[in-house]
């Protein structure tokens, strides 16, 4: 450190001050000093300097949990002791790290050293399937175990409110670790595998409860180190630890006039708000042991500033049961929402209000909560070391410079106050609030529950200005709560002094005022408790979520083992330990540049200049690429038939987050920087068009070059009809979100380029960057080990990443890596096309459906590339028939990123369709939705537009049957109707939803691939064109070897797919594809079998007592060939096949609202003789509650005025978490079923049954339209997905003037 850059600290001895933190990291301490900035996160430390890659680095935000680490750290409250917690490494910067013990996952168990227990389990229960999540998974349940010593099922639940999967649908992953709690069902423990032998093997000791260390290390306690005051700079920022709040004032004291500082204690708060600007000094609270300190006195509770949200919870349960003090229940409750567990663990009290201080805005639920207590805050004063005592309105008045918050104070309260406090958001956990409430009231229970003290009515979300809600605590003093008509005129009140201000990132104003209404009814009817009328009871509290269980039925295949074997997946283990190496994890190559894309900032506009040159002379900056320097075509696309789209857009903006250049730098660091200094001039902008419906008036709709879809005659059909009915409603997109980021790295080599990339299809990536760089594509080499998911997001959009580095690489002739954040990934890139579905119906009197016309319209993005409604309107008939059709699909070109396939394109949303039409039907006729649907349920050889005529319809023969009788679908729907006869604010519904998915052979797949049999040893590898990211294809085709070749599973490995061994393979975008390449590796063991088979017949006595090792090695000298490439020829396909689904949905619903709970999900999936029934039923669960975000929570919101994708990360944009999913999910794989058509007689199943994920669409229909009988209001309403909070209350009607108490 340069000492003319050094800020000199007056804090005592020279002695006492130190330039450098001690972070140990899996038992091997560190110094870290200059050589790294203060801004350095301990993710990027761990990743690419320890290469400990484990932890993945996603979302920067701590929203996802994929880069959790446990930290064992010195208890500030008491520095001979220690404690452990789970921590998102994301966040946490690295030099606040000194002193910890850090824990990896690499530390807890191995291939060498034996694997842990919970790693086990998660391996076992075949909780992993992408694996991208796994490690995170299991990082997470360890630093609750460690801080624990044991857990319960419910606190596995609750552990998990952090951690993100795209993949499983999380219900194995609970299982898994719910097996290992103290708790767990006997069928749990059961099914755990023998971890006898990995205790042993990792060396912990047994005895249980007692290991406070991962196993494999001592056991004794971590020895504290003392803290230190730290100084020191990089890179122009000082970072600084003092010891004591006065050497705190001294540092702030020291810095010069406009000089910035940031106090530092868990920096959780930059995931919500990035720093614009890196503060002149960083200060670490870390040290401060009286910001730590808790006292507990008879009228009070003090709580250091410092003091995490997890450990003030921990706080409130113990001290809740002293007098006066009972409300801390509550605060305890609501805190637990407030984002994540390994947030809370270090996000601190001090630093949620100051987030709350500088973004007013901000809906802290901490803020509101303690100002509903009451609470008061200490603030300090480094100028003078004053203090002084504010509440915590002042506190949002008072300037902060030079003033910290050292504490709060929590007072008693008289016993007869009660806190009420609400947190309503678009999903169960983690998620921040559409509007957030605390109210305080102090009632005379015993005097018709008379308000004694103007009460407190407090809200967040509403606007910046607005918490108080006074003119309301005015009219309620002295009131009775029971008086008829209060809350009545109390709404009344409340919603003419709450204006709710208009953001297009917010839920809308009429619902954000309709809830906050509702809240304060809800708070009233929780104080009334049992004195109001029944219909209301429990109507004052949130729906309670039980913990959930899951239960799995299928039928092993006993005669072709390991064929039809449960199996956990053959890369498990390597998976939950980080062995399984994704390409952003590969050795940093010497050279090696980062990449970071300027993005367009509008959506529709021309680009007039693009201003690099503050860009080139930072630091560390190589250079800066855009169109110009493209040395071939400008376009990431290179397939026939389709349109170009620019690696970097060279005239035209077509929209906001559109590639323009790639700064490229010696870091990541310096590459992000000089981003923010590239200025671009745009010209002719105009507003961007974002919705179908806009694009229509644009005049910017399309035919799709299918033609329609036709069958009979559609003017017969409505001539027939005796009713005719028309609808329409908007289905919305969806990102693709899968965990693992695209990436790819370029390298130049002697004969060309390298390329690592996360694509599935390598064909067109080599291809790609041939077309971009002018090269021949024999010059680049394609390799993909897996992938970290896709669900077809990886098909095509990939490229753009790997064109933009391919141009870099041979700009620079270097290396070039570019990793996306979750941010740049999901405005980079397009998603899941939004809908918009237009039908007229013709029926019978009895509903039988005579004539079907729809208008099925997808939003292509800014280009119509990957166009899915054709697709979509061939599977629209699904399990019914109708005579007469006509369905034409359509496009729409909007200013929003190219939108590209997605697990089940198209045919979810017109198989939604069509379950809104039998709805329809249902709602016009009064009939029954079931009964509507099983009249129109095809018969055995009935017509379909799209497909050959029916052959068997298994839905209706087997499953509806089956799925009645095990679902308890009569007697539960009689139990749904009877409660919704008995409560006014609380509904259920419960539907039964079907689907038919032709799976069709005859389309563009074809595959490559080589089976090698070893005469060393007999062992086999196999590569193939496809590619395994998290479908099991590998686990598959490695049983397929096994059985076929008659060798132990454990000897069959498949390796990574490259150009190289598996040239001019299709992508892999089709749930067909994993059949395609089981066929071929099939016929390809088949051809090896018969060879050796011949040639073992040409030995004495036939080959008899000849071991396998022997036999293969006398194939090699008898000339055999025992490797078979395979090509997966188009005219050898089987026939096409259909596979059928059923469910049965039901939810509750919270009317006042729109929050609801998915009680239960009954599922029957035909899988045939399903080859693996685990990975089967993975991929039932995982498309399942993919589906279910898909309807409900994922909804993409943009900026209308600029195009900005404002669903950006995962604080806007919200896919189900373990605590969304259905309570009680029951998988059934159809029993004695079977498919000629298919690889050894099973069936496709990765995407087919999404499609009843828009059951809970049809179960939440029912309980909405129960609620609005209660409003007076009957008959049809569309319901557009999807179904958020905020559309579930307003289509129930909510209204103020039935706010009722008691029988009025």
């Amino acid at each position: 450190m340069a000492s003319s850059n050094t800020k000199r600290m007056d804090v005592g001895a020279s002695s006492d001050v130190v330039t450098s933190v001690q972070v140990t990291v899996n038992g091997v301490a560190h110094q870290v000093g200059t050589e790294f900035s203060p801004q350095t996160h301990l993710i990027d430390y761990l990743r690419n300097e320890l290469h400990l890659t484990g932890a993945k680095a996603v979302c920067r935000e701590g929203g996802c949990g994929a880069c959790t680490v446990v930290a064992t750290t010195p208890d500030p409250e008491d520095p001979k002791k220690s404690k452990t917690f789970s921590v998102n490494a994301c966040q946490q910067l690295l030099f606040a790290c000194d002193g910890w013990e850090v824990e990896t996952v690499e530390h807890l168990g191995d291939r060498h050293h034996g694997y842990h227990p919970l790693q086990e389990a998660l391996a076992s229960f075949y909780g992993t399937q992408c694996g991208y999540c796994s490690t995170g998974m299991v990082m997470t349940m360890h630093g609750q175990q460690k801080s624990r010593g044991s857990l319960t099922m419910s606190q596995v639940e609750a552990a998990l409110d952090g951690n993100l999967c795209r993949c499983t649908g999380y219900r194995p992953i609970l299982d898994a670790f719910k097996a290992l709690a103290e708790d767990a069902s006997q069928d749990l423990k059961d099914r755990l595998p023998d971890l006898e032998d990995s205790h042993k093997e990792r060396g912990c000791c047994k005895s249980k409860n007692k290991c406070q260390r991962s196993c494999g290390a001592s056991c004794e306690n971590i020895k504290t180190i003392k803290k230190k005051n730290v100084s020191t700079v990089t890179e122009g920022t000082q970072w600084y630890q003092p010891v004591s709040i006065q050497s705190l004032y001294d540092v702030i004291n020291s810095l010069a006039e406009g000089e910035t500082y940031q106090l530092v204690v868990g920096n959780t708060g930059e995931g919500v708000y990035r720093n614009s600007s890196t503060p002149t000094a960083s200060i670490s609270m870390a040290g401060v042991r009286e910001l730590y300190a808790i006292q507990k006195s008879a009228t009070s509770l003090k709580l250091g500033s410092s003091v995490s949200l997890g450990r003030a919870m921990e706080v409130f349960k113990d001290v809740q049961f002293a007098e006066g003090f009972h409300y801390l229940e509550s605060l305890a409750s609501h805190w637990s929402v407030v984002a994540n567990t390994a947030t809370r663990n270090v996000g601190s009290i001090g630093g949620n209000l100051m987030l709350k201080h500088q973004h007013p805005e901000f809906p802290s639920d901490i803020f509101l909560t303690l100002l509903g207590t009451g609470a008061s805050l200490t603030l300090g004063t480094a100028a003078d070391a004053s203090t002084s005592e504010v509440t915590l309105e002042q506190f949002l008045s008072i300037s902060m410079a030079g003033r910290v918050i050292l504490s709060v104070t929590l007072p008693q309260l008289s016993l007869n106050t009660q806190i009420h406090s609400y947190k309503i958001g678009p999903r169960a956990v983690n998620a921040h609030a559409y509007v957030n409430a605390v109210f305080r009231f102090e009632v005379n229970t015993t005097a018709d529950f008379q308000i004694t003290s103007k009460p407190f009515i407090l809200y967040g979300g509403i606007n910046p200005n607005f918490i108080h809600a006074k003119q309301t605590e005015e009219f309620l003093t002295s009131q009775s709560l029971l008086q008829p008509g209060l809350m009545v005129q109390a709404a009344s009140v409340l919603s003419s002094e709450m204006y709710p201000d208009s953001q297009p990132q917010d839920a809308s104003p009429q619902y954000r005022s309709s809830l906050a209404q509702a809240l304060l009814y809800k708070a009233v009817l929780s104080i009334l408790g049992e004195a109001v009328s029944p219909s209301l009871a429990g109507a004052g509290s949130l729906i309670t979520r039980p913990v959930s269980s899951g239960k799995q039925f299928f039928e092993e295949n006993m005669e072709m083992l390991p064929v039809g074997k449960p199996i956990p997946k053959v890369e498990s283990l390597p998976q939950v330990s980080g062995e399984a190496l994704f390409m952003n994890d590969a050795p940093i190559l010497p050279g090696e540049l980062h990449g970071i894309f300027i993005q367009s900032g509008v959506g529709r506009a021309n680009i007039k200049a693009i201003d690099t040159s503050k860009a080139v002379t930072l630091e560390g900056v190589v250079a800066v690429v855009t169109a110009a320097d493209i040395p071939g075509i400008n376009s990431f696309i290179a397939a026939n038939d389709v349109h170009p789209e620019e690696v970097f857009a060279s005239v035209e903006v077509k929209y906001a987050g559109q590639p323009l250049g790639l700064v490229v730098a010696t870091s990541h660091s310096a590459a992000k920087a000089a981003t923010s200094l590239v200025v671009v001039e745009y010209e002719n902008q105009q507003a961007p068009v974002l919705t179908i419906q806009q694009a229509q008036a644009e005049g910017w709709v399309f035919p799709t070059q299918q033609k329609p879809l036709t069958q009979g005659d559609i003017e017969e059909g409505f001539a027939a009809s005796t009713h005719i009915i028309t609808g329409e409603f908007d289905l919305g997109g969806q990102h693709h979100m899968a965990l693992e980021p695209i990436s790819a790295r370029v390298a130049p080599t002697e004969d060309g380029y390298d390329v690592l990339s996360t694509t599935i299809w390598p064909a067109e990536c080599q291809a790609t960057v041939a077309q971009v760089l002018g090269v021949d594509a024999s010059s680049v080499n394609v390799s993909v080990r897996r992938i970290g998911g896709s669900f077809g997001g990886k098909i095509s959009r990939s490229h753009m990443v790997s064109s933009a580095v391919a141009v870099a690489a041979w700009k620079t002739h270097r290396p070039v890596k570019v990793s996306l954040d979750l941010k740049t990934h999901m405005t980079l890139v397009g998603g899941r096309e939004p809908y918009y579905s237009k039908y007229k119906v013709g029926i019978d009197a009895e509903g039988k459906v005579l004539a079907i016309e729809e208008e099925l319209t997808c939003d292509s993005g800014c280009v119509g590339n990957d166009v899915a409604s054709g697709i979509g309107a061939a599977f629209m008939s699904s399990v019914y028939y109708c005579p007469n059709w006509l369905v034409q699909p359509m496009y729409a070109i909007t200013n929003t990123a190219s939108n590209t396939f997605t697990r089940a394109p198209g045919i979810v949303e017109s198989l939604a369709t069509m379950e809104a039409i039998m709805d329809h039907i249902a709602a016009v006729l009064g009939k029954d939705p079931l009964q509507v649907r099983e009249i129109n349920l095809a018969n055995a050889g009935a017509l379909r537009p799209g497909f050959t005529p029916v052959v068997r319809n298994v839905f209706k023969e087997e499953i509806l049957p089956r799925l009645r009788v095990t679902a308890d679908f009569d007697k539960r729907k009689a139990e749904v109707s009877a409660y919704n006869e008995s409560k006014r604010w609380r509904k259920r519904g419960m539907a039964l939803v079907p689907f038919c998915f032709n799976i069709g052979f005859d389309v563009i797949f074809r595959f490559g691939g080589l089976v090698n049999i070893y005469a060393h040893d007999g062992s086999v590898a196999i590569t193939h064109g496809g590619t395994d990211m998290g479908q099991g294809i590998n686990t598959k085709v490695s049983q397929i070897a096994a059985y076929i070749l008659g060798v132990p599973l454990e000897t069959v490995r498949v390796k990574a797919t490259s150009t190289t061994a598996n040239a001019n393979s299709s992508h892999q975008g089709a749930t067909i594809c994993s059949d395609i390449v089981c066929l071929g590796v099939k016929k390809a063991c088949e051809t090896l079998a018969e060879k050796i088979a011949e040639f073992k017949a040409t030995l004495p006595e036939g080959g008899a007592g000849v071991s396998w090792p022997e036999l293969l090695k006398l194939c090699v000298s008898g000339d055999v060939d025992i490797s078979e490439r395979f090509w997966t020829q188009q005219g050898k396909y089987p026939a096409n096949y259909d596979v059928y689904g059923g469910a049965c949905v039901e939810v509750e619903l919270d009317v006042l609202t729109g929050t609801f709970l998915i009680h239960r999900v009954d599922v029957i999936e035909d899988c045939g003789q399903s080859m693996s029934p685990l990975v089967d039923v993975g991929q039932v669960e995982g498309a399942l509650v993919m589906g279910l975000g898909l309807h409900t929570t994922e909804e993409i919101k943009f900026n209308p005025t600029t195009g900005q994708k404002l669903a950006a990360g995962t604080w806007s944009y919200k896919p189900p978490s373990a605590l969304d999913i259905p309570v009680d999910l029951r998988v059934t794989l159809l029993p004695n079923s079977s498919n000629e058509s298919g690889v050894l007689r099973a069936k496709a199943v990765g995407e087919p049954p999404l499609c009843l994920s828009y059951g809970v669409v049809m179960a939440l229909r029912q309980a909405i339209t129960a609620a609005r009988s209660m409003a007076g209001e009957s008959g049809w309403f569309d319901i557009s997905t999807p179904l958020t909070v905020e559309k579930i209350q307003q289509l129930c009607l909510v209204d103020s003037s039935q706010f009722v108490t008691t029988q009025e």
